[in-house]
């Protein structure tokens, strides 16, 4: 039932406001006894982490972290990543102490009763854009050692995600190795691939994009599509209109893998779609069989089953709160849906995570309910 003047059915949601004020939510609705609760989606704040772990001959271009002008300002390769007063603004979230702090989030975890967490980065999501290939490695590999030692000191409760090399195909195999020699259980990769170094555009659907996939297969490791990369948004309202379009759904990515035949030339696959919620799924699977089976003479490769087949064996994706998702979860799947708290976000669960798991067991069965609160992430990420 929604709260009045709202569609928002979760009251403690209304007025919560900036994540650096909220409590966690440590009173209130516990779930059946034995449930884990893993949020499948969580974030770190990386700090000053890249100098200590740079190559020689890049070490006075590494990126640095401070905190001045009110929030966090990172410079990459002597530029600042952050517009004027953006810190300040971004300090909203990012200022949480268990944004960077381990006792402290694990208080807030131990608070809303959350068992686990998949931590996705923060700043580096930002540097999918760097032109230099070699400095973004760097970036990129420095992030992954970090983010190793960190969840190294909370075994069996922090878990990273580390960020794969997508641009050179040809070294997938060996970039996987080293990930999970680090100990990592899945990896990330961007929705918008740019280029490879020769200039051509990085195509997950192409032919040069095959080795990368079936080293990923070989390797039984999740891959990752998150939400959060640029927006054609601009003008008043941009905080708004970003969010919304960040949010609008995984139906491009998904069609992308779907219809270009990646799933079935790679049938092991596991991929999962991050952030954008459950409500996108039954509309993109509905549509995408429509298409299969109207277009015969269009669509090629011609797939060895209809599309939606793809999302019930290689697809997973996650959510915060999505009444409108789990009102329809038996077109998505319990099995294919997996909560998060997305910690310590503003559009996360922080103040009201026990309310919001609350809802999913009120929305389905107590045995699906689990599933989606933990023993899908469990099994999906090998916890």
């Amino acid at each position: 039932m929604a709260t009045a003047g709202t569609v928002l059915e979760i009251p403690e949601i209304v007025g919560i406001g900036d994540a650096r004020y909220r409590v966690a939510q440590g009173e209130g609705w516990r779930p059946p006894a034995g449930t884990i609760v893993v949020s499948a989606d969580s974030h770190w704040l990386e700090g000053d982490i890249w100098i200590d772990r740079f190559p020689a001959h890049l070490k006075d271009r590494a990126p640095r972290m401070r905190f001045q002008n009110g929030g966090y300002e990172l410079e990459v390769d002597g530029k600042l990543s952050t517009l004027e007063g953006q810190a300040e603004r971004i300090c909203a979230f990012e200022c949480v102490p268990g944004f960077n702090n381990v006792e402290a989030r694990l208080k807030d975890l131990d608070a809303e009763g959350v068992a686990k967490e998949i931590l996705f980065p923060q700043r580096t999501l930002g540097m999918n854009r760097l032109e230099d290939l070699e400095y973004r490695m760097a970036c990129f590999r420095a992030y992954n050692q970090h983010m190793s030692d960190v969840c190294a000191g909370q075994p069996g409760r922090l878990h990273g995600v580390a960020v794969l090399n997508w641009w050179d195909p040809d070294a997938t195999r060996d970039a996987l190795q080293e990930i999970k020699a680090l100990g990592f259980k899945t990896a990330l990769i961007p929705i918008s691939p740019g280029k490879h170094a020769d200039g051509e555009p990085v195509m997950y659907n192409s032919e040069r994009m095959e080795p990368f996939w079936a080293a990923i297969e070989e390797s039984g490791l999740p891959i990752c599509y998150h939400i959060g990369e640029n927006s054609k948004a601009g003008g008043r309202g941009l905080a708004g209109i970003f969010v919304m379009e960040q949010m609008g759904g995984m139906r491009n990515i998904w069609s992308t893998l779907v219809f270009g035949g990646v799933f079935d030339r790679n049938p092991g696959l596991c991929v999962v779609f991050v952030e954008s919620g459950l409500h996108w799924v039954p509309g993109a699977l509905q549509d995408a069989d429509l298409i299969y089976q109207s277009f015969p003479t269009h669509v090629e490769p011609r797939l060895g089953h209809s599309p939606s087949y793809y999302w019930f064996n290689n697809c997973y994706a996650t959510f915060m709160v999505d009444p409108a998702g789990l009102a329809l979860i038996d077109r998505i799947g319990a099995g294919r849906a997996m909560w998060s708290s997305d910690y310590p976000h503003n559009e996360s669960t922080l103040g009201y995570t026990r309310s919001a798991i609350e809802a999913v067991f009120k929305s389905t069965s107590e045995a699906d309910a689990r599933k989606i609160v933990g023993g899908n992430a469990i099994e999906v990420f090998g916890l």
